[in-house]
């Protein structure tokens, strides 16, 4: 039984028929993607906002690519952090020589005070930036913008999550950054793949081929006994599973489940996340930067990130226009004014020189994503592993984005699947 049929749901299943292995999946959607999906408003074409393929060597790349084929076109990030009335190319840490003079000045001399620092894993958030970046990039981009991405108190915030996401220069580099030398190009999306026509929703399209008759959508799961291991429809079916992949949201999943040991199901309970309201903008004229997104981390704007799908893709906006999603996030449960958002949007990306001044929205969806970033306190180092070992021992492997409950992208997703699948068969 496999809950979900985004890209870690779809992949397991992929493998799990090819081992001709009896299989169901249960999808709560009316079709397959998960958060991996797209939908059409007037001749645009909008993802659930920022969904790049960001890839590293791996079956899961070769996978991913094999299927894709021709679809798949490659980029170079072309990133921006709005900060202090300019734009400097994003990661700021290797391009602070942008910043006004005085302020590039401060960067480099924290930069290399910082590089003798010793990085503990103990620190929070904020002293692992202060230590890692300086005090000066570290109070103008790394605090403020991931507290506004992740919502809660950032000095309850560890930094496993960090070793991939957040890269540093070397000491060579920052001297070579600051003397006006071609900044080192790095970070995990430097390059990232995107198809050329029909959204990111082709991806588990493509996974989900040959699966059509073990994947049944329109089909929320109601109730999930562990201990009898069956799983009841919102129609009311009783179906049993010898095994369970989930890819749902942990704590939902939790909340799900009878005949866990009480200690496992209260320590569910305990994980934190943030919400994501994103709306997604079709314009009528077209988009006057060549960034893919742009950074927001000043406290003066509702939203922390833009991204440009018609810098993607030409197909993914009529000719002669451009579109763009943007994102702001909150509290589980305390959705912000969506019209303001896209007001402030506007205004800001007019000002700026982003979209002209005449210009107006020719389409609109809003898309509001409950549970869209895991955050990674303490109580979820202490417990998450925990949780997983406590499942597996019934039969249950979580996995995914939200399964496994971690931070991390779509070729991550597969990758989980894939492993998935394997203990099954093993």
């Amino acid at each position: 039984m496999i809950l979900g049929a985004g890209l870690a749901g779809l992949t397991a299943g992929r493998v799990l028929s090819r081992a001709q292995i009896p299989y169901v999946i249960l999808e709560a959607n009316e079709r397959v993607g998960g958060l991996c999906r797209s939908e059409t408003v007037d001749g645009f074409i909008f993802d659930y906002t920022g969904h790049l393929l960001h890839l590293r060597e791996g079956e899961s790349r070769d996978l991913l690519l094999s299927l894709a084929g021709e679809n798949l076109a490659e980029h170079q990030r072309k990133a921006s952090v709005y900060i202090m009335g300019t734009f400097v190319p994003y990661p700021i840490q290797a391009h602070f020589g942008k910043l006004p003079a005085h302020m590039a000045a401060r960067c480099m001399d924290d930069l290399i005070k910082a590089s003798a620092d010793k990085i503990s894993r103990e620190m929070l958030f904020p002293d692992w930036a202060r230590a890692q970046f300086g005090s000066t990039l570290a109070g103008i981009f790394m605090i403020p913008y991931n507290r506004k991405l992740f919502i809660h108190p950032l000095d309850e915030m560890e930094t496993s999550w960090t070793s991939w996401s957040v890269p540093r220069p070397t000491l060579r580099e920052i001297r070579l950054i600051a003397a006006g030398g071609k900044a080192p190009s790095f970070g995990y999306n430097a390059t990232f793949f995107y198809p050329r026509s029909g959204g990111i929703e082709v991806l588990p399209q493509m996974l989900a081929r040959g699966q059509e008759k073990r994947i049944r959508t329109g089909a929320p799961v109601r109730k999930v006994d562990a201990f009898k291991k069956t799983v009841r429809t919102e129609g009311g079916e009783e179906i049993p599973f010898r095994y369970l992949v989930n890819t749902m949201p942990l704590p939902d999943f939790i909340g799900l489940c009878d005949g866990l040991d009480p200690g496992l199901a209260d320590a569910g309970h305990g994980f934190r996340h943030s919400s994501v309201l994103g709306v997604c903008l079709g314009l009528d004229g077209p988009l006057l930067r060549d960034e893919h997104w742009i950074y927001f981390p000043g406290p003066d704007l509702p939203f922390y990130r833009v991204g440009f799908p018609s810098n993607f893709s030409r197909d993914a906006a009529p000719a002669g226009c451009g579109s763009l999603y943007a994102e702001a996030s909150h509290i589980p449960g305390k959705l912000p004014d969506a019209d303001f958002l896209v007001e402030a949007v506007m205004r800001s990306l007019k000002e700026n020189g982003i979209i002209g001044d005449g210009t107006k929205i020719a389409a609109r969806l809003d898309l509001t994503i409950p549970c869209a970033y895991v955050f990674h306190d303490l109580y979820r180092a202490v417990n998450l592993e925990l949780v997983l070992e406590g499942l597996r021992k019934v039969g249950i492997l979580s996995v995914g984005r939200y399964g496994a409950w971690e931070y991390s992208g779509m070729q991550e997703a597969v990758e989980g699947g894939l492993a998935a699948a394997r203990e099954v068969l093993s």
